[in-house]
């Protein structure tokens, strides 16, 4: 390829490029201004704090990432996702996922979004089709997500029998297809307190997604936190812990996930009140040891997951 000819590729490349990233601009800029309202109020107190924030939370590189996976498939941006934070993941218990038909993990919450990337690379080692109960919000930045999401709104306040319908629909066609859910019923993060994390309260949801389908409910506890940053902004205001969450993904590499996953417990085993129900399941997850000696590593997971994909060499015949 001649000079001239490479530079106007490599233009169109670079035009194709900030484009996107603007394209990505538009969709992310809207859900911080939602979150934290005061840093869009054009006072220039306000701006200049916006504009530390965003370097101090590498908004440039959530941009730079969100541009490079605007238009590839769920399921290749999950593991490029998982391939940039995923270093060190023990798990125990994994024979408890079951490999076919429908059932509900239901998971403790400590980290955000990376909680359930990291847990979609674990259910990966055995299954295919998970899907994940989580903010409406993340299909506004990647459509293509309605494959993997089943959309909730978790703010009492910004519910709606439209929406519930909605999230009710999602979870009754996966149950008909034999998929596994997974749901964090906290909704949000746990609460830093002293040098500790605690769950927040638990909706009852869960419990009674698990009754009305009868899905069976497998435990699982993550152990795993944020950033000092993060509790840091957390402490100062909430609205700054809200916009450190493409961030607490980000800064994850390196960072030690430690899951156990429980035996499943039949649906028919909940009290009949769904509150009762999630007071259990908060019980059974939280009671959950840390993983122990004989707990498979990630390189062990990767291996699993890959012999999964590889199709079979076909036999001779004798």
């Amino acid at each position: 390829m001649d000079e001239p000819l490479l530079r106007a590729c490599c233009g169109r490349g670079n035009t194709a490029l900030m484009d996107a990233r603007e394209d990505m601009k538009r969709r992310l800029d809207p859900l911080i201004a939602e979150r934290a309202p005061w840093l869009f109020s054009g006072q220039r107190h306000h701006l200049l704090a916006r504009q530390v924030l965003m370097r101090l939370l590498r908004y440039p590189r959530t941009l730079e990432l969100a541009a490079e996976y605007r238009d590839l498939p769920t399921d290749e941006v999950m593991r490029r996702i998982a391939g940039l934070i995923l270093r060190e993941l023990c798990v125990e218990g994994l024979e408890h996922i079951p490999a076919t038909g429908p059932a509900l993990i239901v998971s403790n919450h400590p980290t955000g979004i990376a909680d359930g990337i990291v847990l979609n690379a674990v259910v990966a080692a055995v299954r295919d089709d998970l899907f994940v109960y989580a903010n409406h919000d993340i299909l506004r930045i990647l459509p293509q997500f309605d494959s993997l999401i089943a959309p909730v709104e978790w703010r009492a306040e910004k519910r709606s029998h439209a929406k519930t319908r909605a999230t009710m629909d999602y979870t009754r066609e996966a149950h008909e297809r034999g998929r596994i859910g997974l749901i964090f019923p906290s909704g949000r993060l746990a609460k830093r307190q002293g040098l500790s994390l605690h769950e927040r309260p638990w909706m009852a949801s869960a419990a009674m997604i698990a009754k009305k389908f009868d899905a069976p409910i497998i435990p699982l506890r993550i152990r795993a936190r944020n950033s000092a940053l993060f509790y840091l902004l957390d402490a100062i205001h909430p609205t700054l812990r809200d916009v450190t969450l493409f961030n607490e993904v980000l800064n994850k590499a390196g960072q030690p996930f430690r899951i156990t996953v429980g035996a499943p417990i039949p649906p028919s085993s909940l009290p009949a009140r769904s509150e009762d129900g999630i007071a259990l399941l908060r019980d059974a997850v939280l009671a959950l040891p840390a993983p122990g000696q004989n707990a498979v590593r990630m390189s062990h997971l990767r291996g699993l997951s890959q012999r999964r994909h590889t199709p079979a060499k076909p036999r001779p015949i004798e």
